[in-house]
C-alpha cells in the first residue's frame, strides 16, 4: 500500500419552516411574508452548550426591526456554516400586539470536537507514516475555533541517522472578533516542519532499484507562522490580509556516480527567511458542506513575497478555486468543480503547484502530500496549474445512529501542469484524467471518506 488518507467536512444544513404571512398560532407555518411586521423578540430553543448571546452575533436581523424572509434565511445559513449546529429551524408566532411577531430559531446541536485530520501510510522511502488532528469549532461556547494536526514519519528507509521526518500545525480562528464596533475577523497559524524532497534525476529514482538511503535528497525544515485580520463585506463573504513569516533551512544530501542529481526544489541552501503579504477572498453560499445541493463557492488566494520586507524571496502567487452546486431529481446532485493557478519569480518549492495535490490518483510515483509533507520520490513542483471536474452523489440513507448521513459520489477530475510557460505537461499530470468512487460517511465525529481514487493512487 502506498498511502492511504481520510478526508473530513465539518457543516451540515437541513431546510427550516418558512416564514409566515399573517402572525400564525403558536407553533403553525405558513407562506412567505406579504405584510411588514416587527419583530418584538427573537427565541432561541435547543442550546445547551452554545452561549445565546454568541449565537445572537451571527444573526443578520435585530429585535425591533421589519421581519423578512431573506435575512431569516440569511441567518440560518451563517448559522449552520459555523460547524456547531446539525439543524437549524425558523419560524414565526404571534407577539403581544397586532403587527409583532416572535422569531423562534430552532437548533440541534451537533459535536464541536471533530476529527478535522487523519491519515495513515508507507511508500518506499518511508515505510510507515501517519497523523491526527482535532478541531475545536466553539471554545468554551466563547465562538472561537481551535485546531491542531501532526504527521509523524520517523527516520526515512535507509537513513538511520536521518532526523525523522515530521510536521505539526496549530491554528486559531475568531469568525467575529469586534474592535471599536467594527466587526474583524482574525486568524492565527503556525507550522514547524522537517522533511525531505528527493533530487534524483528521474521522478522513480530507478538508479537505486528500491534502495532509497543513498539517493540525492534536499533535507529541509520550515518554522513559522501566519496572522489574518478579515472583514466581512456581506453575509456569506470575508476578505482577509494577513503577514506570513517563516525560517526555512536547506543542504543537499546523498548522491553516488551512478545518479548525483537531477533538477532540485527551488530553495535557498543553508538558512533563510520566508515573509510574505497575503490576502484571501472567500465567499460561500452552500447550503450544506456535507452534501450541498445549492450555492456556491469562490476562494482567491494571493501571496506577495518580497525581499522589501526582510526576506530572502521575490515572488508572487495565485491561486482560484471555484465550486457550484446544483440539485437534481430524486435528492441526487452535482458538483461542479474548478482551479487555476499561477506562480512567478523566485517562490520556494512548497510554495509552487504540486499536481498530486489536485488528483484523485496519479499514475507514477508521486502522491498526495500529507500535511505539506511529501513522501514520495517525485519532487516536481509547478509554477503553473489547471483543474476542473465534478462530482455525482446519490443520497444513501439518512438517520439517528453513528453514521447517520451517507452518499455515494462519482468523480472526474481533469489536470494540467506545467513548470514553465508553453512546456508542457509535467510527469505526475501526464496521465491528466483521474476518476473517483467514494462512499462518504458523516458521523458526530466528523465526516469521512472511503475512496477508490486512494486505493488506485496506491496501486498505480
Amino acid at each position: 500500500m502506498r498511502a492511504l488518507a481520510l478526508a473530513f467536512t465539518l457543516l451540515a444544513v437541513t431546510p427550516g419552516a418558512p416564514l409566515a404571512q399573517e402572525p400564525p398560532e403558536a407553533g403553525t407555518v405558513g407562506p412567505l411574508i406579504a405584510r411588514r411586521y416587527l419583530v418584538e423578540r427573537i427565541r432561541l430553543e435547543g442550546l445547551r452548550r452554545a452561549r445565546p448571546s454568541e449565537v445572537r452575533r451571527h444573526l443578520t436581523l435585530a429585535e425591533g426591526e421589519v421581519l423578512d424572509d431573506a435575512a431569516v434565511l440569511m441567518s440560518r445559513l451563517r448559522l449552520l456554516q459555523l460547524g456547531w449546529f446539525s439543524r437549524v429551524e425558523s419560524r414565526v408566532e404571534r407577539g403581544s400586539a397586532r403587527g409583532l411577531v416572535v422569531l423562534v430559531f430552532t437548533f440541534t446541536e451537533r459535536n464541536t470536537l471533530v476529527v478535522s485530520d487523519l491519515v495513515l501510510g508507507t511508500t518506499g522511502p518511508q515505510p510507515i507514516y501517519g497523523g491526527f488532528g482535532l478541531t475545536q469549532g466553539n471554545f468554551l461556547g466563547l465562538g472561537l475555533a481551535l485546531s491542531g494536526a501532526f504527521v509523524y514519519g520517523g527516520r526515512p528507509a535507509g537513513q538511520p541517522l536521518a532526523p525523522a521526518r515530521f510536521a505539526v500545525r496549530v491554528a486559531f480562528f475568531d469568525p467575529e472578533l469586534v474592535v471599536s464596533r467594527v466587526p474583524l475577523v482574525l486568524g492565527l497559524s503556525m507550522l514547524a516542519l522537517r522533511g525531505e524532497e528527493f533530487r534524483c534525476s528521474d521522478p522513480e529514482c530507478s538508479a537505486f532499484g528500491g534502495r532509497y538511503g543513498p539517493a540525492p535528497r534536499l533535507r529541509y525544515d520550515r518554522v513559522g507562522g501566519e496572522v489574518n485580520f478579515g472583514v466581512r463585506p456581506g453575509p456569506f463573504e470575508r476578505l482577509f490580509a494577513g503577514l506570513r513569516v517563516e525560517r526555512v533551512g536547506a543542504q543537499r544530501v546523498g548522491g553516488t556516480a551512478a545518479d548525483p542529481g537531477g533538477p532540485e526544489p527551488n530553495v535557498r541552501q543553508g538558512r533563510s527567511l520566508l515573509t510574505a503579504l497575503t490576502a484571501t477572498y472567500d465567499r460561500d453560499t452552500r447550503n450544506d458542506f456535507f452534501f450541498p445541493t445549492d450555492g456556491s463557492r469562490l476562494a482567491l488566494n494571493l501571496v506577495l513575497g518580497s525581499q522589501m520586507l526582510g526576506g530572502d524571496y521575490e515572488y508572487s502567487r495565485y491561486l482560484l478555486q471555484v465550486e457550484s452546486d446544483f440539485s437534481l431529481p430524486g435528492g441526487h446532485a452535482l458538483r461542479v468543480l474548478g482551479a487555476a493557478g499561477i506562480v512567478q519569480g523566485d517562490a520556494p518549492f512548497f510554495d509552487r503547484f504540486y499536481a498530486a495535490d489536485f488528483a484523485y490518483f496519479s499514475v507514477g510515483p508521486a502522491l498526495g502530500r500529507a500535511l505539506e509533507l511529501n513522501f514520495s520520490t517525485d519532487s516536481r513542483y509547478d509554477a503553473y496549474l489547471g483543474m476542473a471536474g465534478a462530482e455525482y452523489g446519490i443520497p444513501l440513507w439518512s438517520g439517528a445512529g453513528f453514521f447517520h448521513r451517507g452518499y455515494l459520489a462519482l468523480g472526474l477530475r481533469g489536470l494540467w501542469s506545467a513548470a514553465r510557460p508553453r512546456a508542457g505537461r509535467t510527469h505526475a499530470s501526464s496521465i491528466p484524467v483521474s476518476g473517483d468512487l467514494a462512499l462518504r460517511l458523516d458521523t458526530p465525529v466528523g465526516s469521512f471518506n472511503v475512496s477508490l481514487g486512494y486505493a488506485l493512487d496506491n496501486a498505480l
